[in-house]
């Protein structure tokens, strides 16, 4: 069993990592046309994108490991953590965007990117349309996973793992299989279906094969419970050159974009052989304390959900940063980079962290109180 510690080196420090490639990939373009290599942006961050399937792999991982004590309440603490984790940053930023940064007032638009839900479903997977807020595309899979996960917590917290891997890959294939007589494991395509009907979004979304790069992060997770790696300092070793290998191939291929998109054949599969190496490494070893690494783990969501409304910012009123009129380049790309950080930690600390605590002040109370009760009862 992975040995229950308050945070997973290896995982955090991934999480980081991924949203500061993210956020360096939508600003690779502040280094393009301004050097003699033309394409420098793209040829330097072009593979930041990989951040979304790795945030994925991740979530399937966090999620097991975060339920894997079957406390009182599980299925309500659960619902109540995972709200106050994701929705008050979502609403903040998708509300601050709209005001400050969206041109329009589609209220429809905005009202579907709080659940979250792309724009247009029938335009296919991965995107859906995007979100007003760019980057949480994304979040409208994971809340879904999260739905999921919790029907298989409610069915058998012990085989949860089981529950929800075989859930997913039957609804996504299940579905396609059900409503095309084909399936296909490509993160990009067309499928659209019962347009028009009420199951057109749930039906299209769920179908996605995006979903199976959660299923990666549920197989890590089990594949680190087992015990072998407790049984020879001999085998250990060889498990860490290993895994070391993988980690180097993994890296590279995805850094010289070898292999280039979103989906569990692509991204996902090479996504899951570093977060599967770097786990399995901390399983061995311990990983020492990163404090750059550590900062980026904290503030990973923060920087995820709100840099694009720094760059939009920057887009839509360059002369607001009339610095840049003359400074373009590494120039740019550093102090939007640098304001981007400043901004997610000042929305972590204000935002998230208070966030989290008023779920466990809400979570503390709802226990208090059914103790209370069955103390009265007995």
């Amino acid at each position: 069993m992975v040995k229950k510690v308050s945070k997973i080196n290896s995982i955090h420090y991934l999480r980081g990592t991924a949203a500061a490639l993210v956020v360096l990939y939508h600003l690779r373009g502040s280094m393009n046309d301004v050097y003699s290599q033309k394409d420098l942006g793209d040829l330097l961050f072009s593979f930041g994108a990989f951040g979304v399937d790795l945030f994925f792999i991740i979530s399937g991982f966090i999620i097991c490991y975060a339920t894997n004590r079957n406390e009182k309440n599980l299925i309500t603490n659960y619902i109540i953590r995972r709200f106050f984790r994701i929705y008050p940053l979502l609403i903040a930023g998708i509300t601050f965007y709209y005001i400050f940064i969206f041109e329009g007032t589609d209220w429809f638009f905005y009202l579907r990117s709080l659940i979250p839900l792309g724009h247009n479903i029938s335009e296919g997977s991965p995107f859906f349309g995007y979100n007003m807020l760019t980057p949480a595309w994304t979040l409208t899979y994971e809340i879904v996973f999260y739905g999921l996960f919790l029907i298989a917590i409610a069915i058998s917290h012990k085989h949860r793992a089981v529950i929800s891997v075989l859930l997913i890959a039957g609804l996504v294939f299940g579905i396609q299989y059900s409503q095309s007589g084909t399936v296909t494991l490509q993160g990009y395509n067309k499928n659209n279906f019962l347009e028009g009907s009420f199951l057109h979004a749930p039906l299209t979304i769920l179908a996605s094969p995006m979903f199976l790069d959660f299923i990666y992060g549920i197989v890590i997770y089990k594949i680190a419970s087992l015990n072998i790696f407790d049984k020879s300092k001999t085998l250990n070793k060889v498990i860490f050159l290993i895994c070391i290998l993988i980690f180097g191939i993994s890296a590279l291929n995805i850094v010289a974009c070898q292999i280039y998109g979103h989906g569990p054949l692509i991204w996902g599969m090479w996504s899951a052989y570093l977060v599967l190496s770097l786990v399995v490494i901390e399983r061995l070893y311990t990983l020492k304390e990163i404090p750059v690494l550590n900062f980026f783990g904290d503030i990973s969501y923060s920087l995820y959900l709100t840099h694009v409304i720094i760059i939009d910012a920057y887009h839509r009123n360059p002369n607001t940063f009339s610095f840049f009129q003359n400074n373009n380049g590494i120039t740019k790309l550093v102090f939007l980079l640098l304001i981007s950080v400043v901004v997610a930690y000042v929305t972590h600390q204000l935002i998230e962290k208070n966030a989290i605590t008023l779920g466990k002040k809400l979570i503390n109370r709802i226990n208090n109180k059914r103790d209370m009760s069955l103390t009265q009862k007995a």
